[in-house]
């Protein structure tokens, strides 16, 4: 069947009054995801660094907020599971500590607190923090799958300071499963399906080796996992993470974890150094049981507020109209971070 990466560039004129009024002309791009055929619009601005952030002020607006996941409190103001589920009522690895989420986003809602540390610069995350909170994530999911067989899709989330729309700056993780998937997610395992009735090839197989030949938006391959730009991309930077045969998060071995941390430490520090504060991430997993046409993987999504007056980057297109906008061509992006892997 093969990949099939469908774009339209689409131009328009205005009288620029930056150069006397002549004429300009401004092009936009729409792209369709190679798999969910979701169209997004991708802008190419002339941006390369962002403009740097008073961090310090963010943390001095939140520093009044009382905050459940510190060390000094978590024991006594937090919730427990039921013995039944998880004996004890946490689970624990290192500094990681799953426990209840208080917002029921799905029949089962987790948070895993990834650190002792209240504000972790993203320079400062290590692999084995990354790693101890997604060992613990992908342990509390087969704990499920024993206690609860209808509970087959599921998916680690992480909203990474307020601009991300996450309201503690605790650095945690979300898990969320049960028996529905969410919207997106239903989409990549049906777009997964369909394409492998067919043509007879898992989508997720022919993508990263079509991406590898290309090289335009491949970045490479840590062990059993490969990094790219995505096509079609969901915000202003956009990467992807595949691994390699694994159709469940609850599969995933501790190799493919410890590689799943050592690429996100490398994106992590090219956000850093251009200037990328705030992200969302989803690691997502195929339907437990179901068949192999799905390979697990996330995606990374920066975030930012747009200067001069700090709005938001989601607007009526991602609210509304269930279109993303880009504003940087994933190609420039895979240029930008090739040096990282």
């Amino acid at each position: 069947m093969g990949i099939a990466f469908k774009s339209r560039v689409q131009s328009t004129k205005i009288l620029d009054p930056k150069t006397g009024y002549e004429e300009k002309t401004l092009t936009l791009e729409t792209r369709w995801d190679p798999l969910t055929g979701r169209t997004s619009r991708v802008l190419d601005l002339p941006i390369k660094k962002l403009d740097a952030l008073n961090m310090e002020e963010m943390l001095k607006r939140c520093g009044d907020v009382f905050c459940p996941f510190c060390p000094d409190v978590l024991e006594q103001v937090t919730p427990r599971f039921a013995d039944d589920l998880i004996a004890g009522g946490r689970l624990r690895f290192g500094e990681a500590c799953v426990l209840p989420n208080r917002l029921p986003f799905d029949r089962y809602c987790a948070v895993v607190v990834l650190t002792r540390r209240h504000y972790c610069p993203l320079a400062d995350f290590t692999e084995e923090q990354l790693f101890n909170g997604f060992s613990i994530a992908r342990s509390f999911l087969r704990r499920l799958v024993e206690v609860d067989p209808a509970a087959r899709f599921f998916s680690i989330n992480w909203n990474y300071l307020p601009m991300s729309g996450g309201s503690i700056i605790h650095p945690h993780l979300q898990i969320i499963g049960g028996d529905l998937p969410t919207h997106y997610q239903g989409e990549m395992i049906e777009g997964g399906r369909s394409y492998r009735q067919q043509g007879g090839n898992i989508f997720w197989d022919d993508l990263l080796t079509t991406e590898a030949d290309l090289g335009e938006r491949y970045l490479g391959a840590l062990g059993n996992t490969a990094w790219l730009t995505s096509y079609a991309p969901l915000g202003f930077a956009d990467i992807m993470a595949v691994v390699r045969e694994r159709t469940s998060i609850i599969d995933l071995t501790d190799q493919d974890l410890g590689d799943l941390a050592r690429g996100l430490l490398k994106v992590f520090q090219y956000f850093q150094d251009f200037n990328h504060y705030s992200f969302n991430l989803g690691l997502y997993s195929g339907e437990y049981g179901g068949d192999d046409s799905f390979w697990v993987n996330a995606r990374i999504v920066t975030r930012r507020l747009l200067p001069p007056v700090g709005a938001s980057d989601v607007s009526y297109f991602e609210k509304l109209h269930r279109e993303s906008i880009g504003y940087k061509k994933p190609e420039r992006l895979c240029e930008e971070m090739k040096a990282y892997f």
